[in-house]
């Protein structure tokens, strides 16, 4: 995905909450309390949804690495688009300075992503494309050294 593909995918956190919404609860808010489904009503004031049957209040981030964090959604995606499509990886200090927020909170948001990535994870899964890397070649041919496996030098002959 292209950077301007994922800035009109997520154009702000609206957009980036309704998605993970659709995406977690494709047939509407799921109480883990008591399992109803789509019986949930939104509580604007508390950006929480709040379920019809038991009272139970509910967040699209609740039980997973996301969860209890004050750090957009937005934030998130982008610092999950930046570490994906990374070559060679990115520090906590790159990341920290490409979506504006402090060194402890992108170190915080690195590790929590690759947490994410070694899960089994339904919403990271699928296809994956890698790029740059040679996985299951043979080892290449390295020149031959000048000892032997005693460690004596070898004479080259005439």
């Amino acid at each position: 995905m292209s950077l301007s593909a994922f800035n009109a995918l997520f154009p702000d956190e609206a957009a980036a909450r309704g998605w993970f919404e659709r995406t977690r609860w494709p047939h509407g808010p799921e109480c883990s309390g008591c399992g109803s489904v789509n019986r949930a009503r939104w509580i604007n004031t508390r950006r929480v949804w709040a379920c019809r049957e038991c009272g139970a209040q509910l967040t699209v981030t609740a039980g997973t690495p996301m969860h209890r964090t004050r750090v957009p959604l937005l934030c998130w995606f982008q610092a999950i688009y930046l570490i994906v499509s990374s070559s060679k990886g990115i520090s906590a200090e790159e990341l920290a300075e490409m979506i504006d927020v402090s060194y402890p909170t992108a170190w915080f948001m690195v590790h929590r992503i690759r947490t994410m990535m070694a899960e089994a994870n339904p919403i990271l899964a699928g296809v994956v494309e890698l790029d740059e890397m040679y996985a299951g070649a043979p080892p290449r041919k390295r020149a031959k050294s000048a000892r032997d496996h005693d460690g004596v030098r070898q004479v080259p002959q005439k």
